[in-house]
């Protein structure tokens, strides 16, 4: 990179806030997994809105290229750089929580503030946010919504973007765009903010956003069941959404494998069941504190299990033994690690199609790799499956991932023939470009509009999402 645009650039920030060094700039040049490993020309940490503001100006004006980065937990390379004479953004500086109201029901904080900081900050103000991620302690909200999160609490309070009030944002010159509204309604044009929420740092910074809070439940119901397939799964939660009052929050479904997995792989984990097909893992969450609640919950599953719905079900009996229900969901992902190569699959189908998904899916997967081991788990409740598969146990790594590119095109294809999703929540970035090629031409030629529309230079991300 130029001496002189680095001289600038350090400048702004400080240098304890400017990172040159090869060995300090690793971390945040290799995403989490090891697959997507990046290059850049300096790391800047600005703490202020005004420090990215002057950190775009100076990239506008020299046409040097920003990738913006929270906290590095991106699954599609979208916030990696790939180029030397590039400039990562990490905003993991930008902290702070600017206000509270609870009258509005509503958190202003700044993108670089984790999802675990949020929902702590809330539960001590006697409020709650409901996004909650496996990596939330990691992940940054900048980064939740520049990418659109779902998490496990879609299911009763939507993906991030029903969350979101607000935005304040830096366009690509270096302007700075306050629209950090309350405001529930607000029909006056383009909705600007949905504009920027999901598209993965390409068009703006997100540098703060006003967040919708809720009322802090004041019990919460964990509960797994013993279900014998998909189908049923999908049939037990139409009927407790039917039959019950208290708001079920959350419905997770795991194969058996994805938690033998766990067991075998994440310390002082137990499964629930010692014979199996799939779980389901769900939660209640009250505004009220009283048995009458787990009555409920208790003849619901009495009644689950009398209509041959649920072949057994485990209610957590205290709070330690529903966090230990949810560390068999939260650690799937990094028990499979652990088990050599894995191809991963974020996709989602309407939720008729879940179980025709999953059957047609594996057949698929067994046909192309023989003694495949088929990770499956997901948020049934929205249709969003991780169809995830781990390499035989007597395969090698590298053979095995050979038959990455041709499964990956046969489970997209059946996803997209079920009227699905190649990309549930994790985004485009770069492992997704070629499927946004084939299947939304139309709308990539929007979204190339906008892009040009907003960003002239191609200076925000380029090659993430789009090419032009």
């Amino acid at each position: 990179m130029n001496k002189e645009i680095l001289s600038k650039l350090i400048k702004i920030v400080g240098s304890a806030n400017a990172i040159i060094n090869k060995i300090d700039m690793a971390k945040y040049l290799t995403e989490w997994r090891g697959v997507y490993k990046g290059r850049a020309g300096i790391i800047l940490k600005p703490r202020t809105s005004k420090e990215v503001s002057k950190i775009l100006k100076v990239a506008y004006e020299t046409n040097t290229p920003v990738i913006t980065q929270g906290g590095n937990t991106g699954l599609v390379g979208g916030q990696i750089s790939f180029d030397s004479n590039h400039i990562v953004l990490s905003l993991t500086r930008l902290n702070k929580v600017r206000y509270i109201n609870n009258l509005d029901r509503s958190i202003t904080v700044e993108s670089g503030l984790t999802l675990m900081e949020l929902q702590n900050y809330c539960i001590q103000n006697s409020t709650f946010f409901p996004l909650s991620l496996a990596s939330e302690g990691t992940c940054t909200i900048g980064g939740n919504i520049a990418t659109n999160a779902g998490g496990v609490g879609v299911l009763y309070y939507g993906n991030t973007r029903d969350l979101v009030l607000g935005l304040e944002v830096v366009t690509p010159s270096g302007k700075i765009i306050d629209n950090l509204k309350t405001l529930i309604k607000d029909n006056t044009g383009y909705s600007l903010k949905d504009i920027f929420i999901g598209s993965e740092g390409t068009l703006g910074v997100i540098t703060a956003a006003t967040l919708k809070t809720f009322p802090l439940p004041k019990e919460k119901y964990t509960i797994i069941l013993k279900i014998d397939s998909p189908k049923k799964s999908i049939e037990t939660l139409r009927f407790i959404q039917e039959n019950i009052s208290t708001p079920l929050t959350a419905f997770e479904l795991m194969n058996q494998l994805s938690i033998q997995f766990v067991t075998k792989n994440i310390p002082n984990t137990l499964s629930p069941f010692s014979d199996f097909k799939w779980a389901v893992l769900a939660e209640f969450s009250s505004l009220e504190a009283n048995n009458d609640e787990i009555e409920k919950i208790q003849n619901i599953l009495n009644k689950l299990i009398k209509l041959g719905l649920v072949e057994d079900g485990v209610i957590s009996s205290s709070l330690s033994q529903s966090k230990e229900m949810w560390k068999l969901r939260e650690s799937i992902s990094e028990s499979q690690k652990a088990e050599g190569g894995s191809i991963k699959n974020d996709i989602s189908v309407p939720i008729k199609f879940i179980d025709e998904f999953i059957k047609k899916g594996s057949s698929i997967t067994k046909k192309i790799i023989p003694n495949a081991r088929c990770v499956i788990f997901g948020h049934i409740g929205d249709g969003n499956i991780h169809f995830n598969i781990s390499q035989p146990t007597k395969v090698k790594k590298e053979d095995f991932l050979k038959n990455e590119k041709n499964l990956r095109k046969k489970i997209v294809e059946l996803t997209m023939n079920l009227d699905g999703s190649f990309s549930a929540e994790h985004g485009v970035g770069v492992t997704r470009k070629a499927e946004l090629k084939k299947y939304k031409k139309d709308e990539l030629n929007i979204m190339k509009s906008i892009k040009k529309s907003i960003d002239d230079k191609n200076i925000l991300n380029p090659g993430k999402i789009i090419d032009y």
